[in-house]
């Protein structure tokens, strides 16, 4: 009984690191193509080296949270708006106050409060919500439960170090873009 509730948590919580993983590399590649568009040009806006974004791997988990509304799809789209605002608005706040970077900034767009939230970024991101709730996370659910348990933890346990690693050499060596 016991092995088999730990190995219950352990593979919820594999399932939920791939969650934030595909929330951070699907992050990355929108802002990559937004910026391409906007810009003209291609740069890594992270604060790591690798394709991710851990802001919307947070927000991914905290998109997840509100899946039982997944039947709802307005009442889903709302809340997917207010849970990622509030992912924003909070680690913007806390890049800007306790580590002195704005690592975007919103300041000139509509309905932005202290240019760390817009209309915009929580339309942007209601919108990502539904993709990942109703097209990204039951593809995802259904090939991890397709492949050997054993082999999903495996890759998990690769890309958290990878990614611990990321972080680690990040926080050393890196600077990221801020305005």
């Amino acid at each position: 009984m016991y092995t088999e509730r730990k190995t219950e948590i352990i593979n919820r919580q594999c399932y939920l690191f791939l969650i934030f993983l595909i929330g951070c590399l699907a992050g990355w590649i929108y802002e990559e193509i937004f910026y391409w568009f906007t810009e003209g040009m291609l740069r890594n806006r992270g604060i790591l080296y690798g394709p991710w974004l851990p802001i919307y791997g947070i927000g991914a988990l905290g998109i997840y949270a509100i899946k039982p509304m997944k039947k709802h799809p307005a009442l889903l789209f709302f809340l997917c708006a207010v849970v990622t605002g509030v992912v924003e608005y909070v680690i913007g706040v806390i890049s800007i106050r306790f580590f002195g970077m704005r690592l975007w900034d919103y300041r000139g767009l509509l309905w932005n409060i202290d240019g760390i939230i817009c209309l915009r970024s929580v339309m942007s991101f209601a919108v990502m919500g539904l993709v990942f709730h109703y097209l990204l996370e039951p593809k995802a659910e259904s090939m991890v439960r397709r492949i050997n348990t054993k082999i999903v933890r495996i890759v998990c346990l690769v890309l958290f170090v990878v990614f611990v690693a990321d972080c680690i050499l990040s926080a050393l060596f890196r600077t990221p873009i801020t305005y």
